[in-house]
């Protein structure tokens, strides 16, 4: 597995939003994350981001937990549902542009 996933819970007060998330991907596979508001989507992403502590579970990133690192040292990437980031960008080349600071190939070519 590429990216794990693994019992992943988070509360903010009272509210629990996220409880014993689970799922893995293989290198090169997409996931989408469907939901209603409040379910708990940006959550799962702000954590596999490191933007956000979580209260239990682990993050593997190619066999690496993790979980405890900062923002900076992950390597993972995360391009935001907002028209406002480059709105003069289609989908691909907003995605691209993040990867060019990767040295990874521009896929538009």
């Amino acid at each position: 597995m590429f990216l794990e996933v693994k019992n992943l819970c988070k509360t903010y007060g009272e509210k629990q939003v996220l409880k014993d998330v689970n799922f893995s991907l293989d290198e090169g596979s997409i996931l989408c994350i469907l939901g209603p508001s409040g379910c708990g989507k940006t959550t799962i992403l702000n954590s596999i981001g490191g933007f956000i502590k979580n209260d239990s579970g682990q993050i593997i990133l190619n066999g690496e937990d993790i979980s405890s690192l900062n923002p900076e040292v992950r390597n993972v990437s995360t391009v935001f549902q907002s028209y406002g980031l480059f709105s003069n960008k289609n989908v691909l080349e907003n995605v691209a542009y993040g990867l060019k600071f990767r040295n990874v190939k521009n896929m538009i070519e």
